[in-house]
This record gives structure tokens, sequence and C-alpha cells, in this order.
């Protein structure tokens, strides 16, 4: 598995598709630039910001623009349904095909995450070089220490719902082309957003979970809690499926 694995990883990685995802983690920092260049091209209505919530605030961007997910949808197709009818994935047949998809879930995820802790890293260079010459910047790591639970709540519910929308990318590149599993997971994610404004159907996403704070003295623990429980069931359901689909498909 492991000689697997890190081949699946490095091939990956050197495709342009997941170039371009690294690309976009440099965002925050072409911000800096254009902030450098332009001072007043950013402008933010709210309190002051620390480093702490100006990540966040980044974070919750790149979520909202969908790209980074749609790149790495992009990602899985190539990885799994343009080697399935191109018949490259021929050349592992004599390896279980259960590593073969647990290696290319990995090398997916991977490329994500690297991504997502560039992004990170770049938001906070963003801040001290650029933003912090904003009047809105306090100039320290955090403004408002008693909002980091919040704070921190946010970014991981954020980072789980990507992991889903990724997940449900792999399960529809499995059977499906390129173009509709990008359409697929776009209705899905408008899908997943709309949902929590529905009384009934709101705990279907754990997105919604956050409205339960409130039932709590442990509000954040609490909701943290279901919403994993949930996620989990999700990614073992996915899993499960795409696994058994995976057996089945005849490479040659």
């Amino acid at each position: 598995m492991k000689p697997l694995l890190k081949n699946e990883i490095k091939k990956t990685f050197k495709r342009t598709d997941a170039r371009v995802l690294l690309l976009l983690g440099l965002w925050p920092m072409l911000l800096s630039i254009l902030v450098v260049m332009k001072p007043d091209v950013f402008k933010m209505d709210g309190s002051a910001l620390g480093a702490f919530e100006f990540a966040n605030y980044m974070v919750i961007i790149q979520n909202d623009i969908f790209l980074p997910l749609l790149v790495t949808v992009l990602i899985a197709s190539m990885s799994l349904y343009q080697e399935i009818t191109k018949k490259t994935i021929y050349f592992y047949k004599d390896i279980p095909r259960k590593n073969i998809l647990n290696a290319k879930y990995l090398s997916i995820y991977g490329v994500y995450f690297v991504f997502l802790v560039l992004y990170l890293l770049m938001s906070y260079v963003a801040y001290y070089i650029a933003f912090i010459h904003q009047d809105m910047a306090t100039g320290t790591f955090i403004a408002y220490p008693d909002e980091m639970a919040d704070i921190i709540y946010t970014v991981i519910q954020i980072v789980l719902g990507a992991t889903l929308y990724i997940h449900v990318g792999i399960l529809l590149a499995v059977r499906f082309s390129t173009g509709m599993s990008m359409f697929g997971v776009t209705l899905f994610y408008m899908f997943a957003k709309i949902v929590p404004n529905f009384r009934i159907l709101k705990f279907i996403f754990p997105i919604g979970y956050k409205n339960v704070i409130e039932l709590t003295s442990h509000p954040y623990l609490f909701s943290m809690v279901l919403s994993l429980l949930v996620y989990a069931i999700y990614h073992f359901g996915l899993y499960t499926y795409n696994k058994k689909t995976f057996q089945k498909i005849q490479f040659h």
C-alpha cells in the first residue's frame, strides 16, 4: 500500500490541475500585493480584525467562492474517471482495488489539505504585510479572545463541509464525466446551503447544527460532536457505496 500511495501522491501533485489548486492557495498573498499598490481597494465593514480573525475571514471567502472545491473535483475526475476510461488503471490490476481506491482518496484529500494549509499561511502573511496598515487592523494576533471558540468552530465546520463536497465529487468521478461531476457537486453545494433555512430539513446536513448551541451549557462541544457524528455517517455511507461500485468496474 505504501509504494502505491507514494506513487499516487507524486502523480497527483505533478498534474496541472493540482498545481492550479496550489496556486489558488497564494490568493491572500496576491491580495496583499494589491492592497500595498492600492490601499483603498480592500474595504470591510465591521469591527477591527486581528490576524486570527482575518485568516478566518479568508477561509470563509474561499469556501463561498467555491472555486477551490471545484478544482478538487476536477482532480478527482482526472484521478478516477479519466484513468478508468483511458484504462491507465489497468497497470495496477494485480493490486487489490480497495488499495487503489484508498490511495486515490488519500491523494485527492491530500492535495486539498496542502492547499488549505498554504492558504492559511498566506492569509497570515497577507495580514502582516498589507492589511496591518489598514484602519481596521489591530496589529495583534487575535482581537477578540472571547470569540475564539466561535471562530474555530466555524472554520472546522467549513473544512468538514468541504470534505463532504469533495467526497460527493469522488463518488461522481467514479461514474461520470468531469463536467457531470462538477455540475453534480455544484447542485449538492447549493442544496446544502439552502437546507438550513428549513425547520424540518436543516439537520440533514451538519451545517444546521449550529442552531442547537442554545440547548446546552457546553454549546460548541455538543454541536461539534453531533456534526462529527453525522459527517462520519455520510462519509462511511459514501465510501462503502463507492468501494462496491469500484469493485465492479471493468477496466478492460
